[in-house]
């Protein structure tokens, strides 16, 4: 009996065992399950607070705008930036009667699930109210984790209840043969057995194998899910990079010691470091002290001042320049606390290259206001003086010494009246009209004019000809008449020998012919070079000053754009770009606007 109750009670306590042992299991797992419900929702938390501090950010940063600028409402590009760096759907300024005046939004449809609003009211130095600010933004990344999360409950809950079920099954599965044995040896009857010599311990040796090699399954199960965690902490990670990363513009944020933590890719092709050469290093070891950037970046950490789109230009390290608009502000933490500072960069060298354009047109437009007087009255003056040397010179005999000075009035007037009516041609609207040409064709016609021009010279003649049989429409007499100029420039500022270089290229994706006409003369100087495009800036003796403005204005009405790159003895390039389709509408267009501008003295004329 003694050995009966032994078995008893080892039954019962394996049994007790296997039993506690899977009640342990589940409850560890049970405890993971929490724990990855507690850590998403505290991820949550973390984002909704996040998205909350850029909502109170971008609040911020109109009002500090607005107080900053003297109550002036700001720029919609500064609202439209303040949108892509907080994430806002929408931002209002209203009146204080509450009437709409500015309201920019983000091209964004969401729901209105997370919607966060916020409000700020600007008050003058006497207490009024001025402005009423109202912020909107959509936590898109929080509803995408509300989301996440529901699907991530049903799973859980899914996997409790299969994980009872396994458990229930795995129980019954380890008992039911220990309990067969059992039975099976209960009814042998067999009281002088000594069950510690029964193969129950073979079993049991058996039972602990599989348990192990079930821990291992769950060892399995738990290192993945640990690896699904840290995918997901590095996809956030990664997105928020993605973000930085895909903005148009430069993006250069340092930390309180001014070193570079983040530099996005429009950072590198407007600076021309890479990423990998900037990052981790003070930004005057990148830029030096004395760089503008650096200079911005210093006020911004050290004297807490911010700059709102100040333009200036650099010289990259190939030389080339660029026109800059810089952007800075604070980088704060939840407290308040200063952590960094962000610097904004826009490249505006395409739009200084069109104010120059417009200046250009403004100035013409000016030109032919003045011309319309000016060329009435000397042509009044030159046909009288004319007129009456003509009359004076009939009236003398031959022989006279008066006859010979009334001939150079008449030259002299003549020439006048010449100057005169280059102006005219130079100041008038162009009538432009196009046709279908081969570009080919006009550019060897006006290299065979300026070659026959200068055949007392030795010049060498080098074409590159890579445009195939490319047409454009374009107006062939105005443009033989502005490659010409060009080409004969070019001859003229060589001596008595010299190179001149043609060359001709289709650029098949942007519709583009590139003519580039280059020399080995005596090039332009750097201060003059700014100005050669002006009307009566010459250099010559005998010179007009109005070729190169003729030629812009006739290449600018193709809607094309002319460079000019020079060093002084070593000669100068000319670079025309012309689309290759130049529409008549286009052109009507063109001619309206500077018949709008310059209408007295298309009468005139």
């Amino acid at each position: 009996m003694s050995k009966l109750k032994k078995k008893r009670f080892f039954s019962g306590g394996y049994e007790s065992e296997i039993k506690i042992t899977i009640i342990l299991l589940i409850g560890f797992f049970l405890s993971l399950n929490f724990i990855s419900a507690y850590s998403l929702g505290k991820a949550r938390l973390a984002l909704n607070e996040n998205f909350k501090s850029r909502i109170k950010l971008g609040l911020k940063s109109v009002k500090k705008v607005i107080e900053v600028n003297n109550l002036s409402l700001p720029e919609t590009a500064y609202l439209n930036e303040i949108l892509t760096l907080t994430d806002l759907n929408q931002i209002e300024i209203l009146d204080s009667l509450g009437s709409r005046l500015m309201a920019v939004s983000a091209l964004i449809s969401e729901s209105s699930e997370n919607l966060i609003s916020k409000s700020a009211v600007i008050k003058s130095k006497t207490g009024q109210t001025v402005y009423y600010i109202n912020v909107h933004g959509v936590n898109r990344v929080g509803n995408n984790l509300n989301r996440l999360a529901v699907f991530d409950n049903i799973f859980r809950i899914a996997g409790l209840i299969i994980g009872l079920i396994i458990a229930y099954l795995f129980i019954r599965s380890v008992m039911n043969p220990y309990k067969k044995i059992k039975k099976e040896a209960s009814a042998l009857d067999f009281p002088q057995l000594d069950y510690e010599d029964v193969d129950s311990v073979e079993y049991a040796v058996k039972m602990f194998q599989e348990v192990i090699r079930e821990l291992k399954q769950k060892e399995k199960l738990l290192q993945s899910m640990y690896d699904i965690s840290e995918k997901r902490a590095d996809s956030l990670a990664q997105y928020n990079e993605h973000i930085l990363s895909s903005i148009s513009s430069g993006a250069i944020i340092c930390d309180n010691q001014g070193i570079i933590t983040r530099f996005n890719r429009a950072a590198e092709k407007i600076i021309g470091n890479s990423q990998h050469y900037v990052q981790g290093k003070h930004y005057a070891e990148v830029f030096g002290e004395n760089h503008h950037i650096a200079m911005v970046l210093n006020e911004a950490l050290n004297n807490d001042k911010i700059f709102s789109r100040t333009e200036f230009e650099i010289t990259r390290e190939n030389g080339d320049s660029l026109w800059i608009g810089l952007t800075s502000s604070l980088i704060s933490d939840n407290e308040n606390n200063k952590i960094g500072a962000a610097a904004l960069l826009t490249d505006l060298t395409k739009i200084k290259q069109l104010q120059q354009v417009s200046d250009f047109t403004e100035k013409m437009a000016a030109l032919g206001e003045m011309s319309a007087g000016l060329a009435h009255e000397l042509r009044n003056s030159i046909a009288a003086i004319l007129g009456f040397s003509k009359l004076l010179k009939k009236l003398m005999p031959p022989d006279d010494k008066a006859s010979s000075i009334a001939q150079s009035i008449i030259s002299e007037s003549l020439a006048t009246e010449e100057m005169i009516s280059r102006f005219l041609t130079f100041a008038k609207p162009l009538n432009i009209q196009p046709s279908r040409i081969e570009i080919r064709n006009l550019v060897y016609d006006s290299l065979k004019m300026a070659v026959e021009l200068h055949q007392d010279k030795q010049i060498s003649i080098s074409v590159d000809d890579q445009s195939g049989d490319i047409a454009i429409n374009a107006d062939p007499i105005l443009l033989k008449n502005a490659l010409s100029n060009l080409m004969i420039n070019a001859c003229q500022a060589m001596d008595d020998s010299g190179i001149l270089n043609v060359g001709l290229t289709f650029n098949s994706h942007a519709k583009q012919v590139i003519i580039s006409i280059s020399d080995t003369g005596k090039g332009i100087s750097k201060e003059n070079l700014p100005k050669i495009f002006n009307p009566f800036f010459t250099t010559r003796e005998k010179g007009t000053g109005l070729g190169l403005s003729l030629v812009r204005k006739i290449i600018t009405g193709h809607m094309g754009t002319i460079e000019v790159e020079s060093k002084e003895r070593e000669g100068t390039i000319f670079t025309i770009i012309l689309p290759v389709d130049l529409t008549i509408e286009q052109n009507s267009n063109k001619i309206e606007k500077e018949k709008a501008a310059s209408s007295i003295m298309s009468v005139t004329a």
